[in-house]
């Protein structure tokens, strides 16, 4: 069976071809003369034997449906790990690598990632890091690609699977193992409108409805707030669950249970994000928005015109940014690795078109300017390079995305995303990044089980989820990331179930109905370690920009990194979670920017509660009495006694 985290030639990097004739520094070949008349004599043989039996439609395209291509990257093994291999040939020259592999038929060279230009100055010059990206159709072709590291341990070869985004776009609400228990042969129509609470029609609305056999029906609104979903479920008594997610601006809506009829217009209202008073979005006016997440993490404790992260460079490696979103129009750098020219450079104009809006959410939280009542990002005055790798991005998309962040030595990187599978070649990208002075801040996954990769690879900061009871309405599915079995009061915060976890978890991050910029200048409010990662990565640079320790290094190594992180480390505070969850506690960024930092002016932000140490210890005691001990830090005793 075909692998759906494959890289293929419909999400491969879309590239700009030149003109027929025109020369090309592409290191794929031109076809020769003799496949070329090959192929047309197949095509002649093919078009004899279409008008020898039925004729075939004219005036349109037609291709076989076969499986889809096979993409590898292929690299050098760093000498470290060659030592702990078999002895044997260990060069590696990428321009030998496509000249052999450029002669074999059904292989395609897709590109060649040029390593750093960082690594270039400090490496010898025998040692190479550039990736060779190459495709076949064949299975055949494909193992013997896979065999060539048998024959060189300096070799790397591995599958170039896509990458995932991490944010929880609709609830995963029945067990992703619990296939459908029957096969409907036939669905019921059901009509749906969504609306607003004046009654105005909601477009795009995403709907999906669940059913108890592990079916999911799904559907989008139109311009009129309509959609007809064919649900298969069996009967509409069978529907679990039914969920509504806007495309900006309103909460969403979780109903179990639903009462759906198939002769009626099914209505679901929603509320506007404004609607709900103790989330504090009121949308535009004179103060900025500030989110439970910033403020919980005691960004309110600081002076903005004092810690605004002025001087330090960021990298938001995603989705693309709408930098025309007025709390994000200060963003003018960006790369799209999804769309590659001639030469397999990115394009530098396309990033600003974010499909799926989730790197423009993760943009306002690290650097949101807080203009005309807009959200107030942890470093507004940061220098943000956005990085697109999505959608169809894959590993290789992610090795060259970390070598522009070497080149142009950025401070921090915020990598929400995430593969359930491994690669070498990232995490070798990853410790070049690391040994350069770049800190890269990583959210742990969604999938509720052991943490993903790459916030698995040593040298990251690994970022968990929380949330905190209290921040959204009820009838939202934010309101249902609460552990199983857990029982949680307003302001009390818990680990969010889905997040992942395990012993690589650093700190935990507000990521539960996270309010953010979306494109279009809407706002959303969404759920995911992807949530979470930003509020890390928008301290990492106020950090990085004001604390003596770590500000205005010019030469930077893998040292102030881990200074870095230690400095995040050193202001966290327990919230009662086991380190698999929670690791050394949430970080609050007034605890490590000190007094030359505190406001000496009241600051332009609405009134919000603060923490004391007092309401800190209250909260801890309520998440010990509330959360499953699986999932609670054992108390000194009770470590002692085990």
């Amino acid at each position: 069976m075909s692998d759906p985290r494959d890289q293929d030639s419909p999400h491969v990097s879309k590239e700009r071809r030149p003109a027929a004739g025109a020369a090309s520094s592409s290191p794929i070949p031109a076809e020769s003369a003799e496949k070329v008349a090959s192929k047309e004599r197949r095509q002649a043989e093919g078009a004899n034997t279409a008008s020898a039996g039925h004729a075939k439609p004219t005036g349109e395209a037609r291709a076989e449906v076969k499986s889809r291509e096979k993409q590898f990257i292929i690299g050098h093994r760093a000498p470290s790990k060659l030592s702990l291999m078999s002895s044997g040939p260990v060069s590696y020259d990428p321009t030998q690598v496509i000249a052999a592999l450029s002669t074999l038929p059904d292989v395609k060279i897709v590109r060649r990632i040029k390593q750093s230009g960082l690594t270039v100055l400090s490496t010898t010059p025998s040692t190479s890091h550039d990736v060779v990206v190459v495709r076949t159709g064949t299975p055949e072709r494909a193992e013997h690609i896979k065999s060539l590291a048998q024959s060189n341990p300096a070799l790397i070869v591995e599958r170039d699977y896509l990458l995932q985004h991490l944010a929880s776009f609709r609830p995963q609400f029945t067990d992703s193992a619990n296939n459908p228990t029957q096969v409907a042969t036939s669905g019921i129509s059901v009509r749906f409108h969504v609306e607003d609470q004046n009654g105005g029609p909601l477009e795009n609305a995403e709907i999906v409805v669940y059913g108890n056999s592990g079916s999911e029906d799904q559907g989008k609104t139109d311009a009129r707030g309509d959609a007809t979903i064919t649900i298969r479920c069996g009967s509409l008594n069978e529907t679990a669950a039914l969920y509504v997610k806007p495309a900006k601006d309103y909460w969403e809506r979780f109903v179990e249970r639903p009462a759906l009829d198939e002769d009626i217009v099914n209505i679901i209202e929603l509320q506007p994000l404004t609607a709900f008073v103790p989330a504090g979005f009121s949308g535009p006016r004179d103060n900025p928005f500030v989110g439970w997440g910033q403020r919980i993490m005691g960004l309110l404790g600081l002076d903005p015109d004092k810690c605004d992260g002025a001087g330090v460079r960021v990298a938001i490696i995603d989705s693309g940014c709408d930098a025309n979103h007025p709390a994000l129009n200060h963003i003018k750098i960006g790369r799209d690795y999804t769309n590659l020219d001639e030469n397999h450079e990115p394009d530098q104009k396309t990033w600003r078109t974010d499909a799926i809006s989730h790197g423009t959410h993760c943009a306002g939280v690290i650097a949101g300017n807080g203009t005309a009542g807009h959200i107030r990002g942890f470093a507004p005055k940061a220098e943000v390079h956005v990085l697109k790798v999505f959608p169809g991005g894959a590993f290789n998309n992610l090795i060259a995305a970390i070598n522009y962040c070497i080149d142009n030595q950025m401070h921090v990187v915020n990598c929400s995303l995430g593969s359930d599978v491994g690669s070498e070649l990232v995490a070798q990208a990853i410790e070049r990044a690391r040994n350069a002075g770049v800190a890269l801040f990583v959210a742990a996954g969604n999938s509720a089980t052991q943490v993903q990769f790459p916030a698995n690879v040593p040298g990251v900061l690994c970022v968990s989820a929380i949330g905190q009871a209290g921040n959204f309405p009820d009838n939202t599915y934010h309101a249902r990331t609460v552990p199983n079995g857990a029982t949680v009061v307003p302001g009390q915060v818990y680990p969010a179930k889905f997040t992942c976890h395990g012993s690589q978890v650093g700190v935990c991050a507000p990521g539960v109905g996270i309010i953010s910029s979306v494109p279009n200048g809407g706002y959303a409010a969404w759920d995911g370690t992807s949530m979470a990662d930003p509020h890390l990565t928008g301290m990492g640079a106020l950090v990085a920009a004001h604390h003596p320790a770590v500000a205005g290094k010019v030469l930077r190594n893998a040292a102030w990194v881990d200074q870095l992180f230690q400095l995040v480390f050193s202001s966290a505070q327990a919230v009662g979670l086991s380190p698999e969850f929670g690791g050394v506690g949430l970080p609050i960024v007034s605890k490590v920017l000190k007094s030359d930092f505190l406001p000496q002016k009241r600051a332009e932000f609405p009134p919000m509660r603060q923490l004391t140490p007092d309401i800190i210890a209250q909260m801890v005691k309520s998440v010990i009495a509330a959360l499953p001990v699986d999932m609670v830090a054992p108390s000194p005793g009770r470590m002692a006694a085990e």
